[in-house]
């Protein structure tokens, strides 16, 4: 399941052919292109010049020219930019507004929307890659019809993913009861000690079976999990309270400031230091 403080809130207005295509997204070399979150919505980023590297759940991968990055609905992840910067477009729809009566919406849509169904994360298909840009291309280049020609697109790029990109490990059905009582109680408790062998035992697991279970269904780790909820609830405190940034550590589950300095830089780009002097800027 997806951390509620991720999730992106700002509403996407697609238009007459339900699909954004965002202007070409330039950045400089080594920078922040967006922090973690998620949306319900799917996500592709064509790679222009440059590499874009991402973490999607726990996997951090790299794509270059050419390349296209697949974002399923519900995944966490977050970009920057390589060493030569990056330029990218980014083509972004909600599945849902593709259903219709046709069994292909049972067999092949809603398992996408309903985190069922997983992509490899890069790809550099030819037949994918030229039909983004095909589509990008529409909306530059737009006439009187061009949002029915980018809908018809758009069920051909979904059809293409499944033909030539379905992951060898696709994502677990929806998960099971236990294991939301397993994620609501680390939501209560994840500044308190908690490791794989003590959530497993606790809830009736295998320790193996609970982290491929709990990662099958999330897309992280339990630890990385647990790490994500303290790192935000750490974030939010340097934005809302004054104290030090070692009491803020310890208050949030981390024992070591300096572990505790580095994930936040991994998780957010820059350190707690340096985020408590932006936020309190006036």
């Amino acid at each position: 399941m997806p951390l509620d403080y991720q999730k992106e809130l700002t509403p996407v207005l697609y238009g007459d052919s339900a699909v954004k295509i965002l202007d070409e997204t330039i950045m400089p070399p080594n920078r922040l292109c967006f922090s973690t979150h998620w949306h319900e919505r799917m996500e592709l980023l064509l790679v222009i010049s440059g590499s874009l590297s991402v973490h999607i759940g726990d996997n951090k991968l790299a794509a270059e020219k050419n390349r296209v990055i697949i974002i399923p609905p519900g995944r966490p992840h977050a970009g920057s930019s390589g060493k030569d910067g990056v330029r990218y477009r980014t083509v972004m729809f909600d599945v849902t507004a593709f259903y219709n009566s046709a069994v292909a919406t049972e067999k092949y849509l809603k398992p996408i929307a309903n985190q069922q169904t997983d992509f490899v994360p890069v790809t550099d298909n030819k037949a994918v890659v030229e039909l983004l840009h095909s589509i990008i291309n529409e909306q530059v280049f737009k006439d009187t019809v061009y949002p029915l020609v980018v809908i018809g697109k758009t069920y051909e790029l979904l059809g293409l993913l499944y033909r030539y990109c379905l992951s060898e490990n696709p994502a677990a059905a929806a998960y099971d009861e236990r294991l939301r009582n397993v994620i609501d109680y680390i939501e209560e408790h994840f500044c308190e000690a908690l490791s794989t062998y003590d959530l497993s035992r606790m809830f009736g697991y295998s320790e193996a079976y609970f982290c491929r279970r709990f990662k099958s269904v999330t897309g992280l780790t339990p630890v990385m999990y647990i790490q994500i909820l303290r790192l935000e609830k750490a974030q939010r405190m340097i934005r809302k309270n004054d104290l030090k940034i070692s009491e803020i550590s310890s208050d949030c589950g981390f024992s070591d400031i300096s572990y505790f300095s580095r994930c936040f830089k991994k998780q957010f780009g820059i350190t707690p230091s340096e985020y408590a002097s932006f936020a309190k800027r006036p």
